[in-house]
């Protein structure tokens, strides 16, 4: 056993909690944690380790408990044993106890009498540790949530305590909101023209004449992002009809409403991004905010910050300009509207989703905004960014919260001709600025192990394309050799799985996943912080204010924020993914014993992955089943019995044989 340097990281539970590791905040980077080598850790403390290695493989090792987590948990109260006085012979409970709803959780939850908060039998309860002796910690009950076994949906509201979100806003936010000024009545000018200039009232680009539209989802209330498209000739020009673009995104200007270390700006940064569930969102800032005063509603006059771009036939964006506005949204389109006016299956004069008729104008408008989008993506292929088509899931519910349908989320055109022009203003905006204090997007690239485990399982599937380097181009080059294999999905995934997760940094480290040298995040204000914290710097840039004393003062908080925002950022990924697992249970919990066709989507050792048709997941276990031997160097099970191998992507029948709503997952047998 060869013992290599100290770390120190946060030790974490997987999902089942079967396994443990510790992680670096703000990396990917992982350990694995034996049982025996835990040190009395619980979750997300901060601890001190050492990597060694056993039989060749990197283990963690925890040396000591540097700070013990603060973390909020949620599980079941009850009454522990009854006992008989000596001195008044009455019947008396000796201690309380709380049930843990994970159960791999290895520490005893014994909650002193004046600590139980009036806590009944089978209440849900908050509990936190409030000190740690050498034997276990004391806990107490923070606070009695309801009766579980009265209603169970609201076990979602659990599930967002533990991961720190709070749906109501603090007091003192909801009286700053009351307090802000609504948007003032601006006197009719020239297209272009700055209003009110002079007086400095209101030094805004008046875009009000503009043809602009929204494309969002059919649910969305918080719209962040409009587009104006125009086709240009310049005067005494050589160009052409169709080679010259002007592409505007106007962006819901959200830092003219939160001020700097306001009680909003505190909370906003507190929640750092909305959270997106399939009953409710969690916002960043309160409705009146993010759905009313900012949101780029149509026929309302909106304050907006604007990325102005002209780009080329060349795929080449030629010029950016940036500069404050106020728009007025023609149209609020939906993804799949855009896509059947373009496809012209949507007749002149029909009434839209926002209840405006589709008149000629739009029309042109859709046309010219896909015919910019194939440009804009010739430059992205010839830049290398890496697209993937994983299936989302889709969860549909009732009135009631009741799940209707588990389906797979809709993706057209539309999809990523949005994404492909905000993806042009973030990386317009983050070279613009990049010699400023700024807070960028990166994404590192792939490490040496990481690509190694990638090669591997290219191997199993007869793929023996490598990558020579590390580069975005090279993995393009293999999602591209790929893309009419059968397994392609698969593969996939196994590229995905190879790569690091994208942050946010004070360095600019370039983006590998999308190559591009520069990018940031501008055109989420409302839902995401460093969007609405790059907002401000950009705006006292422009506005001749950002003076020594402002970089300073950024440059001494956007390290803090950056970090900050990754970890809440990974907080809400999870909390979705546990929501949308628990009613995936609830779906099919009535449907056990019922047989499905499946796929196998990943394997290890104890079990495989499967993927049912509805892009639902679930495992089929086999570590107690002798039957069954697993390859690691092919990744792939031998059933002994009825000489049957099972490998990735295998399509399969299996049997829904239990719904584990503690674990959060469904457990099938093979058919």
């Amino acid at each position: 056993m060869k013992e290599k340097k100290k770390v120190i990281w946060i030790y974490n539970p997987s999902k089942s909690w079967d396994f443990w590791f510790v992680d670096v905040e703000w990396q990917e980077k992982w350990y694995y944690v034996h049982f025996l080598n835990r040190n009395k850790a619980l979750p997300w403390d901060k601890v001190e380790a050492k990597i060694k290695k056993f039989k060749w493989r990197e283990e963690v090792v925890i040396k000591k408990i540097i700070k013990r987590s603060e973390k909020i948990f949620i599980w079941v109260f009850h009454e522990g044993k009854k006992e008989i006085s000596k001195k008044t012979k009455k019947e008396f409970i000796s201690f309380w106890f709380v049930v843990v709803k994970d159960e791999n959780f290895w520490v005893d939850i014994f909650i002193p009498w004046k600590y139980i908060w009036k806590a009944k039998d089978w209440d849900l309860v908050w509990v936190q540790i409030i000190s740690w002796d050498n034997k276990s910690p004391k806990w107490k009950i923070v606070k009695v949530l309801w009766d579980e076994k009265k209603d169970e949906n609201l076990m979602v509201e659990a599930f967002i305590l533990e991961a720190n979100f709070r749906e109501n806003f603090p007091r003192e936010v909801l009286s700053e909101i009351r307090k802000l000024p609504k948007i003032p009545p601006s006197p009719p000018s020239r297209r272009g023209e700055y209003i009110n200039k002079k007086n400095n009232k209101f030094p805004r680009k008046d875009l009000r004449k503009l043809f602009t539209f929204t494309i969002d989802g059919e649910d969305a209330k918080d719209l962040d992002d409009a587009i104006s498209i125009e086709e240009i000739i310049p005067s005494n020009s050589p160009f052409k009809r169709g080679e010259q673009y002007r592409l505007y995104v106007h962006i819901a200007d959200v830092a003219n409403y939160v001020k700097e270390d306001s009680a909003l700006d505190k909370e906003a940064l507190f929640r750092a991004t909305s959270v997106y569930l399939p009953d409710r969102v969690i916002p960043m800032l309160p409705k009146e905010l993010s759905n009313n005063l900012c949101s780029l509603n149509t026929s309302s006059e909106k304050l907006s910050l604007t990325c102005e771009m002209t780009i080329w036939k060349d795929w080449v964006i030629r010029k950016t300009k940036v500069y404050e506005s106020i728009v007025k949204s023609n149209f609020r389109l939906t993804y799949k509207e855009v896509q059947e006016i373009f496809e012209w299956k949507i007749k002149p004069w029909t009434v839209l989703f926002d209840w405006k008729k589709l008149d000629k104008e739009l029309q042109e408008k859709i046309k010219l905004a896909y015919k910019l989008k194939n440009i804009l993506q010739k430059n992205r292929n010839i830049k290398w960014s890496l697209d993937f088509d994983f299936p989302e899931t889709k969860v549909v519910l009732d009135e009631n919260k009741n799940v209707v349908e588990i389906k797979k989320y809709p993706i057209y055109e539309s999809n990523k001709l949005i994404e492909l022009f905000m993806v042009s203003a973030n990386t317009s905006i983050a070279k613009k600025f990049s010699n400023l204090p700024f807070l960028h997007r990166i994404h590192p690239e792939p490490s040496l192990e990481d690509l190694e485990k990638l090669h591997s399982v290219l191997a199993l599937f007869w793929i023996n394309k490598k990558i020579e380097k590390l580069t975005t181009k090279e993995y393009q080059n293999l999602l591209n050799f790929i893309e009419n294999s059968p397994n392609k999905s698969v593969l996939q995934k196994a590229v995905l799985r190879s790569l690091t997760k994208a942050i946010y940094s004070t360095e600019n480290e370039g983006h590998f996943g999308l190559g591009l040298e520069f990018y940031s995040h501008f055109t989420s204000p409302i839902r995401r912080y460093p969007d609405l914290q790059i907002h401000r710097i950009i705006k006292e840039k422009i506005n001749n204010k950002l003076d020594k004393k402002r970089i300073n003062h950024y440059e001494t908080i956007l390290k803090n924020i950056a970090n900050h925002c990754s970890t809440r950022e990974r907080d809400a990924e999870s909390l979705e993914y546990k929501v949308k697992d628990f009613y995936i249970c609830k779906y099919y919990r009535d449907k056990v014993w019922q047989e499905f066709e499946a796929q196998i989507s990943w394997l290890i050792p104890k079990w495989f992955f499967v993927m049912l048709e509805n892009t639902a997941e679930g495992f089929v276990e086999l570590k107690d089943d002798r039957n069954f031997v697993y390859n690691e160097d092919l990744m792939q099970f031998e059933d002994k019995k009825n000489k049957k191998i099972y490998k990735l992507w295998d399509k399969l029948k299996v049997k829904l044989v239990e719904v584990d709503m503690k674990l959060l997952r469904l457990n099938f047998e093979i058919v």
